[in-house]
C-alpha cells in the first residue's frame, strides 16, 4: 500500500496495489472521495481532496475503510516530530 499527501493541493492519495491492466477511470463519490478503478473493474486507490478539513470514509466499502485507516495510521506514526522555533 502507498499513501501520499500533497499539502499544496490539500489532497491525499491512498493506493492498495497497482492497477490491473492499467488505469481505467476515476469515479467521484457523493461523499467526497474519488475512487480509482483499473481496467479489470477493481478499485485500486482513493483520492481525498480538502484533507485539511478532514476526510470522510462514508460510502467506502468497509474492507477498504479498514485498509485506509491502517495505512494512514502507519504513515502518521512514521512521521518525525516537528519542532517549531
Amino acid at each position: 500500500m502507498y499513501v501520499s499527501h500533497d499539502a499544496l493541493a490539500d489532497a491525499m492519495y491512498v493506493s492498495f496495489h497497482l492497477p490491473e491492466g492499467g488505469d481505467s477511470h476515476a469515479d467521484p463519490m457523493d461523499s467526497g472521495p474519488i475512487r480509482c478503478i483499473d481496467k479489470a473493474g477493481n478499485v485500486y486507490a482513493y483520492e481525498f481532496l480538502f484533507v485539511s478539513a478532514g476526510i470522510s470514509l462514508e460510502g467506502i466499502d468497509p474492507e477498504d475503510t479498514a485498509r485506509i485507516r491502517e495505512v494512514v495510521r502507519t504513515a502518521i506514526a512514521a512521521l518525525e516530530p516537528l519542532s517549531v522555533a
